[in-house]
């Protein structure tokens, strides 16, 4: 099939454009439903070809659309997307005959090859309808030799995919390989996790990315991530800070002058050498409204105009936008284009505060340790009790960076085998340590041995199942206790104790 009809059905218009852009390399046309009455509707009109669903596992109905497309229109392939992973839910949905089960978000090159074999599926006539023989599904070859993706979708839902562990630099937080692939970032909370894996899969895609996330939460570190996944891997990469700096020079600084006279004499900003590759515009915040005006041509029209030029001048160039500041709050007073706020932030990926990422802290600390224990000659094993418990009390208003600088201060000043909270207090800035603290009166954690207290280790899975809960019960917390079992004055404890009070809109995001 030279040209499909693809149909994605997903309630959240973000996700419908970033599946949108990650197929659209395919040629495929792309049309899009955000529930399952509207994704009827559309296959009862005919000239679907293909249906990409994103469904929520747990929700009773996540398989009603692809149950009735398999009864009303078998020859049309349907791709189910789970946010999580449910390998029960994957054997039924592959028994009543979806094409392939993906966990999302995925690689753009999974979904795209998904896609071309589901396509390719329904091209002969003589082919079962969707890959299916007597009700069972079909494992064919892949387009790379490997299993097929159906073959592999269930096990890839089993469990999460297996992260390298990070031993490099850029603030101790990620290493590149050097081979355009997103940095292993060091971490397992959540949200990290999530804008981890969104900035992978749209990495390949053109289209604008905005990144939220407060000073020192490694914003310019996932732009380069993303560049170095991307086609434009040997294309230049350029950051531009928008703040402290006047409207006409940022203005100059990023478009370029062409002076009077001589001709030839120009001086060329950071689009026209960014031509190709990627571009990092950080804090937008600061953006005058005539800037703001100007980047949304560049986006719309692919063009821009020199400074004292008459001409405009083409130029490829992808955009990251990074900002602290809540940029629809500013919309609504006046501060931000609405506009340009809409056009640049069709893909957002917030990056949490490192004092919400719970035992990330110590594990970065340890990196952090390891690393500079090594740079300075010192056998500095691990750290107090007391160091453990300041370094989770305290609030990190510069988050990774100023947990890196913290940790190298303490690696320096320790004169014995464990760093103590009296070589940390000396870089932690007063009346910051205010969080409460579970570290405290506790035996010393055998960082070095990687073992933890029972008590701690179980945290982490309990977290991730009731962040599951409320993610599938759209955060009902009385319906979400009522599904895990406890009651809600309970709920709401843990909720409160594992940060997710804070968290609901990042992670609803």
């Amino acid at each position: 099939m030279n040209q499909a009809r693809v149909l994605i059905v997903h309630p959240e218009p973000s996700i419908l454009a970033l599946l949108g852009s990650m197929l659209q390399s395919l040629g495929h046309q792309i049309e899009e439903a955000t529930n399952d009455r509207a994704a009827v509707r559309r296959l009862d009109r005919g000239g679907v070809d293909l249906v990409i669903a994103g469904v929520d596992p747990f929700d009773p109905e996540a398989l009603e659309l692809l149950s009735y497309s398999r009864r009303k229109h078998p020859q049309v392939p349907v791709v189910l997307l789970f946010p999580g992973p449910n390998p029960e839910k994957a054997r039924e949905a592959t028994r009543m005959g979806a094409a392939t089960v993906l966990r999302f978000p995925m690689p753009a090159t999974e979904l795209r090859a998904a896609v071309t074999q589901a396509c390719e599926g329904t091209s002969s006539p003589d082919a079962p309808a969707n890959g299916h023989a007597n009700g069972h599904h079909a494992h064919r070859p892949g387009l790379d030799g490997r299993p097929s993706i159906e073959a592999r979708s269930v096990a890839l839902l089993q469990e999460p995919p297996a992260r390298a562990e990070a031993n490099g630099h850029a603030n101790g937080h990620a290493q590149a390989n050097g081979h355009g692939q997103v940095p292993s970032i060091l971490g397992d909370d959540p949200t990290l996790r999530q804008a981890v894996e969104l900035a992978s899969t749209v990495a390949p895609a053109r289209a604008p990315v905005l990144i939220i996330g407060e000073q020192g939460t490694g914003k310019t570190l996932i732009a380069r991530a993303i560049h170095q996944q991307s086609g434009r891997r040997d294309q230049p990469f350029l950051e531009v800070s928008c703040g402290g700096i006047d409207e006409l020079g940022l203005e100059r600084e990023l478009f370029g002058q062409k002076f009077e006279g001589t001709e030839g004499s120009e001086r060329p900003g950071r689009l026209a050498r960014a031509h190709r590759g990627t571009i990092l515009l950080d804090e937008i915040s600061a953006l005058s409204p005539a800037l703001q005006s100007r980047l949304l041509h560049v986006l719309l029209d692919g063009e821009f105009l020199p400074m004292g030029a008459t001409q405009p001048v083409p130029v490829d160039v992808r955009f990251v936008f990074s900002t602290r500041e809540n940029l629809p709050a500013l919309v609504e007073q006046g501060k931000f284009r609405r506009e340009f706020h809409e056009r640049i932030n069709d893909i957002c990926l917030k990056l949490p505060p490192l004092r919400q990422r719970g035992q990330d802290i110590i594990r970065l600390a340890e990196h952090f340790r390891e690393r500079f224990s090594f740079d300075f000659a010192k056998p500095v094993v691990g750290f107090s009790t007391d160091a453990i418990d300041l370094l989770v009390r305290y609030e990190w208003p510069g988050n990774v960076r100023e947990l890196e600088s913290v940790i190298q201060r303490g690696v320096a000043l320790s004169q014995g085998s464990r760093v103590t909270s009296a070589n940390l207090s000396v870089g932690i800035s007063p009346g910051r340590a205010s969080r409460p603290s579970s570290y405290s009166a506790r035996p010393h954690i055998h960082s070095g041995l990687g073992l933890r207290p029972l008590k701690e280790a179980l945290e982490e899975p309990e977290k991730q199942i009731i962040i599951q809960a409320l993610r599938a019960l759209n955060w009902n917390r009385q319906e979400t206790a009522r599904v895990l079992d406890i009651n809600r004055t309970t709920l709401y404890k843990k909720m409160k104790k594992y940060g997710l009070l804070i968290e609901e809109p990042a992670l609803l995001n």
